[in-house]
């Protein structure tokens, strides 16, 4: 009896220390959602804070560094009152994009908001300088330039350069070599009627 009492124990003893072994290795996990429920959409453009606006997604679409270069993202204004941002490139035009106040402004909607020239290859990062009226304040942001490698962004490019140059015109005539212009009309010369003799005098 004794000695199976004593077995007994000894199966409860393993039993709690395995539970236990159980424990200790999910603990860590059991108060924590999983990493896998973490769900963090992907994002190609970068997010920011400049005074009161937010930068969100925000990229710049070009064929090449020479060539116009569209701005695409949300800006979010969490001042009380309208404002106005600012996009400045190394050179050309700036950009000016109204946010209502306490609202947001999507750069996938018309106009497009294009810097010309964008001022970087696709696959590089462009420096522009953004500033906004409502507070006064401005900072140098990155913005990555993209190309449409990426279907999504296709519809959103600027429009393709031309993929050849066209002949200069000429001035002056614009008949081909070798051939004869045409020809000027001859002089008509019409005929002159001779008046009549003078009957001779009687």
């Amino acid at each position: 009896m004794a000695t199976t009492i004593f077995r007994a124990g000894m199966r409860y003893a393993a039993a709690a220390l395995t539970l236990g072994a159980v424990l200790l290795t999910t603990g860590c996990s059991y108060d924590n959602p999983a990493e896998t429920a973490k769900i963090t959409p992907a994002t190609n453009g970068i997010n920011t804070v400049v005074g009161s606006i937010k930068l969100a997604d925000m990229l710049i679409l070009s064929h090449a560094a020479d060539q116009p270069g569209r701005i695409i993202g949300t800006v979010f204004n969490a001042s009380s009152k309208d404002a106005t941002v600012t996009i400045s490139g190394a050179s050309g035009a700036p950009v000016s994009i109204p946010v209502k106040a306490n609202g947001h402004t999507s750069l996938a909607q018309p106009p497009a908001m294009t810097l010309d020239p964008s001022g970087g290859a696709p696959g590089s990062m462009v420096t522009v300088r953004v500033s906004e009226d409502a507070t006064g304040t401005s900072a140098d942001v990155q913005l990555p330039v993209l190309n449409a490698t990426l279907p999504e962004y296709e519809s959103y490019m600027p429009a393709a350069p031309a993929s050849g140059t066209p002949s200069p015109t000429q001035s002056g005539s614009t008949a081909s070599a070798g051939t004869a212009g045409p020809s000027p009309s001859p002089t008509t010369t019409s005929p002159t009627t001779a008046s009549p003799s003078p009957s001779p005098t009687p």
